[in-house]
């Protein structure tokens, strides 16, 4: 289930886990669930809010040339957090 996305972004705000390894981590688990049929299991805030976090993840980058619409680590730590709150999952 998603649960398992969302304890990867709650890893991440707690800093457990780098934003590259959050990135790399949250996207093969998404691929993984979606491939079996998981995602499509969850409540709806859950999901809500691994789509949300999905959006933002993809916005990440490392690259200091980045554009305005993406994200640094801080940036990413910022809206996953406040995604989290939001769905009333930290």
């Amino acid at each position: 289930m998603s649960l398992k996305l969302i304890d990867l972004a709650q890893r991440l705000i707690s800093s457990q886990l780098t934003a590259d390894d959050f990135e790399s981590q949250f996207f093969k688990l998404w691929r993984e669930e979606g491939k079996a049929g998981l995602l499509a299991k969850d409540s709806k805030d859950v999901g809500e809010c691994a789509s949300e976090i999905f959006i933002l993840a993809d916005c990440y980058t490392s690259n200091p040339d980045r554009r305005e619409s993406e994200l640094d680590a801080d940036g990413l730590k910022k809206e996953v957090k406040a995604t989290l709150e939001k769905f009333n999952l930290l």
